[in-house]
């Protein structure tokens, strides 16, 4: 019996994956399949998921699709996933033995819990947290939870509105009432979208510091590119809009919007920016809609509003960088290449 469907995301990931993949080998829960779902690869993905679906315990299922970012490859997984619950886990993120059994095994003693996930630890500074589920501000910025602090910190199971999709377990049912990711998404802020709205309708979810996973970020950290700073742009606004309880979004959007404006007035890169507020002006009738789809499900607006950031802002801007480094991470004032972005979309 399936019981869980592992949704993997991938863009040439080939370097990535068997890392990854044996990480999945060693579960100790073993009622799950694996699907990766390929954004176009052209770096040897498809043989190797060829090759490795030979050998592999579990089914392993490669699902090429048109090059959609993250969000279309999860909603694509999610249409052939079997299971009751998927963990959608990204292409550089390798679990930990247990971390299926530990994030399941909350989900079924939590029935009113929608969502699991745990502590996503650098690989290459496994004494530092990148994530322990994510922030949301009440203009719609969303980062990462508890990033930088030691992993010894967390003792703790915690309560968030939104986590990150490296690792996440979330009942498939909750996940498909909600609609699944935000179609226009693409790549940034896709998973704090899908987390906010999993929250309205189905209550906060919870992260676990005993689940651990382990994000392979790289040595290197160059600028975000510009199609990366469209798309978190304009993800950023569409979601306050389409996701903010009314009360909220009357005061809130004026101010985003103001933001928006201000930042693409003040600093690079500019164009991207405006695009992306022209993108939402244009593309409004369609976020309204995703607002009245949400609307019958809203069941959790009051419970939810302690769980958003006391600030507007993290506490470290990222200042035009694709992340936050680590202390074993040096930075590059150029734009390196990406592998979340496919080549039709840059």
């Amino acid at each position: 019996m399936i019981r869980v469907s592992v949704i993997i995301p991938t863009y040439n990931r080939v370097g990535d994956l068997p890392r990854v993949l044996d990480a999945l080998a060693c579960q100790t829960m073993p009622d799950f399949e694996v699907i990766v779902v390929d954004n176009g690869s052209t770096d040897g993905t498809a043989a190797l998921l060829a090759a490795r679906a030979q050998t592999d315990r579990q089914p392993l299922i490669h699902l090429p699709i048109a090059p959609s970012g993250p969000a279309g490859a999860r909603n694509a997984g999610m249409k052939t996933a079997r299971g009751e619950y998927f963990a959608f886990v990204d292409s550089d993120v390798a679990l930990a033995p247990d971390w299926l059994g530990l994030t399941l095994a909350e989900l079924i003693r939590s029935p009113t819990v929608p969502a699991v996930g745990g502590v996503v630890i650098y690989e290459n500074d496994r004494d530092f947290v990148n994530a322990y589920g994510g922030n949301l501000s009440r203009i719609g910025l969303a980062w990462d939870a508890c990033e930088g602090e030691p992993v010894t910190s967390l003792t703790a199971p915690a309560t968030r509105l939104w986590i990150n999709c490296s690792a996440l377990l979330v009942r498939a049912q909750a996940a498909r009432a909600i609609g699944g990711f935000g179609a226009d998404f693409f790549y940034g802020f896709e998973d704090s979208d899908f987390g906010w709205r999993l929250s309205v309708a189905f209550g906060p979810q919870r992260v676990i510091p005993t689940a651990r996973s382990f994000h392979n970020v790289g040595d290197t950290i160059g600028r975000a590119a510009g199609p990366l700073v469209f798309h978190g742009s304009k993800n950023r606004l569409a979601s306050l809009i389409a996701n903010a309880r009314a009360r909220h979004l009357a005061w809130a959007l004026p101010v985003a919007v103001a933001y928006g404006v201000a930042d693409a007035a003040l600093r690079a890169p500019r164009g991207p920016k405006w695009r992306a507020l022209l993108w939402n002006l244009t593309h409004l009738p369609a976020t309204l809609a995703r607002r009245r789809a949400l609307a019958p499900l809203r069941r959790h607006d009051t419970a939810i509003q302690a769980l958003f950031a006391d600030s507007w802002f993290p506490a470290v801007r990222l200042k035009g960088m694709r992340r936050r480094p680590n202390r074993r991470q040096s930075v590059s004032d150029c734009a390196l290449r990406d592998d979340r972005l496919t080549e039709g979309a840059r």
